[in-house]
């Protein structure tokens, strides 16, 4: 029996319309619908998972649900077929959400009496967070940025024995945030192109000529993009186009006080040490690998 009857669980309310649960989400590929995503300016955030409501996903429900003003979510299971209605509501407490959503095999959704804002918790060891941004500031207090870089990280832990957590990592990207070490920068971007090169040249890859000209054609886009850096990894990139400051990439216009091929391949790895002691953010208390 529903907590207060059958009064629309699971339909929006207030006027928005007549769509039900069945619209949000897809069973197979497990995934919110571009079409509800698309309604209100809703955004996706990629969450690490055990299995079930655990209650870190349930806390950020809970969370989100009272900061969007609604003190029940609706939930129901997520089968090949899609959303599987009719749903039941659950008071917005994350005891309760641990206790009354018990399903620990397969896929299921929470979602918002206005359906607004939704979790989708897969069994394939990663959830979904989508909503309106009310519900997302309430639910992802460290920024939907952070949350994704954290789950890239996760990924890349856990992608071996889990490979469809690297494809859900690589369709999410940081609009906007500083990055604080190499592990958080987003691929494609110009700041990873800049490390790659570094890499590159340090192990003989690339001759020294070849990485000072690609390297700093790589900065200036970085520049240009806006790609942000937080300290000590802004000041190690720093050191790298100090290092080629000294550098004459045109070997007959070198003179004896310039930096030679050896001497600039010596200052790079040296920041790539730096680089690869810069320490990972501790954890925000979500699941791990066991």
């Amino acid at each position: 029996m529903n907590k207060e009857g059958n009064r629309g669980v699971g339909r929006k309310e207030d006027g928005a319309g007549d769509k039900g649960l069945r619209d949000i989400a897809f069973g197979e590929p497990c995934s919110f619908r571009r079409e509800w995503l698309a309604e209100g300016d809703k955004r996706v955030v990629p969450l690490p998972s055990r299995s079930g409501a655990d209650e870190h996903l349930a806390r950020r429900v809970s969370s989100g649900a009272t900061r969007a003003g609604h003190d029940h979510v609706v939930a129901c299971r997520v089968g090949a077929a899609g959303v599987e209605e009719p749903g039941f509501e659950i008071a917005a407490t994350q005891e309760d959400i641990v206790r009354r959503a018990p399903w620990r095999d397969g896929a299921f959704l929470l979602a918002l009496p206005d359906l607004t804002g939704a979790l989708l918790v897969t069994d394939e060891r990663y959830a979904l967070f989508a909503g309106r941004a009310e519900f997302l500031r309430g639910g992802i207090p460290e920024g939907a940025d952070q949350a994704i870089v954290d789950f890239s990280r996760y990924a890349k832990r856990m992608g071996h024995g889990h490979p469809a957590l690297l494809a859900v990592a690589g369709e999410s990207r940081p609009v906007q945030m500083a990055w604080a070490s190499a592990s958080d920068v987003a691929e494609g971007s110009a700041t990873a192109k800049q490390v790659a090169l570094m890499e590159s040249f340090a192990a003989d890859g690339i001759s020294g000529e070849d990485f000072a000209e690609a390297w700093l054609d790589a900065r200036r886009q970085s520049l240009r993009l806006g790609e942000r850096l937080r300290e000590p990894f802004s000041r190690i990139l720093d050191q790298v186009f100090y290092a080629l400051d000294d550098y004459v990439i045109d070997p007959g216009l070198r003179d004896a006080d310039d930096l030679t091929n050896e001497q600039l391949q010596i200052e790079i790895r040296a920041r790539l040490d730096e680089l690869a002691s810069l320490a990972d953010a501790p954890g925000r208390g979500e699941p791990g690998e066991d």
